[in-house]
């Protein structure tokens, strides 16, 4: 089989992958504050074709390999839907919650579909502290509360503290599930600009028709690249039919 088809399996494994993004993406259409990814690629020779002279066409073929250099997140605002309940928050603008789980660990994340635990602290549904502006947790009581856009958090006349809104750079932070991310290293967080809406969530920023479109497009993309595979496939064996009679 010639070298033609290293070219066709790199962008049948590029389109594979475009696909399972898309599939992700759309798996978390109604997934309140998960922002859509999409992988990114780089062109990259292998290792066999470094001694080849750049000039031929084995070097030319060896360079047009793509490979996987990481992924992009889309971090562009999801519409804000009213939902009533009190400790249901979304974030307009910029920035995450704060999170910190029982072990101290820190985390990030646009879904504020919070809960009160029986300490009257605003957690989130598998338990993680909601935290301060100023570090430590919120407790709002188990009575009615309002938070303002500024992010404090008032009960009567009382202000039980200021939700801490955070932004970080997007290149260190790292997914963890669908709605979560993580600050990588031991970088610090820095106060965010974005606004707190009470009694509303952000849902997914995934465009539903756009993804199934991009899906289709990239399914035809994928197959163009099977049969290119196939074809020469054929030729091969064409030729090797043909020598085989020649030399007969």
């Amino acid at each position: 089989m010639g070298r033609e088809i290293y070219s066709a399996m790199s962008g049948g494994i590029r389109a594979l992958k475009i696909l399972d993004s898309v599939a992700n993406n759309l798996a978390n259409v109604n997934t309140t504050g998960f922002k859509a990814d999409r992988p990114t690629f780089k062109l990259a020779a292998p290792e066999q074709s470094r001694n080849l002279n750049p000039e031929s066409s084995e070097a030319r073929l060896a360079n047009s390999y793509a490979v996987l250099d990481g992924v992009s997140t889309d971090y562009s605002q999801g519409v804000l839907r009213e939902t009533g309940r009190l400790s249901d928050l979304a974030l307009r603008g910029e920035g995450f919650f704060h999170l910190q789980d029982a072990e101290g660990r820190d985390f990030l994340t646009r879904d504020g579909s919070f809960l009160v635990n029986a300490e009257g602290f605003l957690v989130t549904r598998d338990g993680m502290q909601v935290q301060q502006n100023t570090g430590g947790p919120i407790q709002v009581g188990q009575g009615d509360f309002r938070v303002t856009e500024q992010g404090e958090v008032k009960v009567g006349d009382d202000t039980r503290g200021t939700i801490g809104v955070v932004e970080a750079e997007a290149q260190k932070l790292s997914k963890v599930g669908g709605n979560r991310w993580i600050l990588e290293g031991n970088q610090p967080l820095e106060q965010g600009q974005g606004q707190v809406i009470q009694k509303h969530l952000e849902a997914s920023n995934v465009q539903a028709v756009h993804a199934l479109t991009e899906m289709i497009a990239v399914s035809r993309y994928y197959e163009a690249f099977q049969n290119s595979l196939q074809s020469s496939s054929s030729l091969d064996q064409k030729l090797s039919s043909s020598v085989g009679k020649i030399n007969q």
